[in-house]
């Protein structure tokens, strides 16, 4: 059987250093890798595959979150016992995922809380056995975990004169709520009937998290404005205006 853990207090600093915001205290940590006990093969037969499909991009903005992975392969039966553990860079295994009918958390599911650690990680096999006590051979998964981005745009129009406003957003793991935020994005347009996005204007927010653009075109365009991704942050599109 695998079993889950939770982080000691010292795992938790280091998530926290790592995030722009200090987590909140009340908040769950994240659990600590997989591992057998007391369930070993007995066998070195490789009988087949075992590949973990899951999410690889994922924005934390809520204070948890709850994504399931998928297994497909020889491992993909009632009777087999699979998992995979997170590894990130700087601070070792930090979660898990397991397939175990026998486990209480064997359900494939990836417990995200809001002070997860953030940045690029790779979910490692920890092993894969059958009812025989074969194995199977397991994949890698490289994901991303980053805090969510809101982005709004406000219009208006005089004569020919159109204006635009954008605002940037970041989710806070002490509020949990979005703030305002400097961050860098884009003015983009579509002409009125078709697809096709383009840019119109790169700008940065200020401190307030608000930047203004005005110019002049005289027929409707819809508008929107896209924040870029940063290091902690996903890219994202506002809602559309019309002007």
């Amino acid at each position: 059987m695998f079993r889950r853990t939770l982080a000691t207090a010292a795992a938790a600093a280091g998530i926290a250093a790592l995030l722009p915001l200090t987590a909140s205290a009340a908040g769950p940590d994240p659990v600590r890798p997989l591992h057998f006990d007391g369930k070993t093969s007995k066998s070195t037969v490789v009988a087949g595959t075992c590949n973990l499909s899951i999410p690889s991009r994922v924005a934390i903005g809520k204070p948890t979150l709850t994504l399931f992975g998928k297994v497909s392969g020889t491992c993909n039966t009632p009777t087999a016992a699979s998992g995979w553990a997170l590894h990130h860079p700087s601070l070792g295994d930090v979660n898990e995922v397991v397939f175990d009918k026998t486990y209480q958390y064997g359900d494939g599911s990836w417990y995200i809380p809001d002070n997860h650690p953030i940045g690029n990680m790779v979910f490692n096999g920890e092993g894969s056995y059958n009812a025989d006590d074969t194995t199977n051979t397991q994949n890698t998964v490289p994901v991303t975990v980053k805090l969510a981005a809101g982005a709004w745009i406000s219009s208006s129009r005089s004569a020919d004169v159109v204006t635009l406003k954008g605002t940037s957003l970041l989710y806070s793991t002490t509020t949990n709520s979005y703030f305002k935020r400097s961050a860098g994005g884009v003015f983009q347009f579509r002409e009125r009937g078709t697809t096709t996005w383009k840019n119109l204007k790169s700008v940065y927010t200020n401190s307030k998290g608000e930047v203004t653009m005005a110019y002049r075109y005289s027929k409707l365009r819809d508008y929107r404005f896209a924040l870029y991704s940063t290091s902690i942050s996903w890219d994202l599109g506002s809602a559309v205006t019309t002007r």
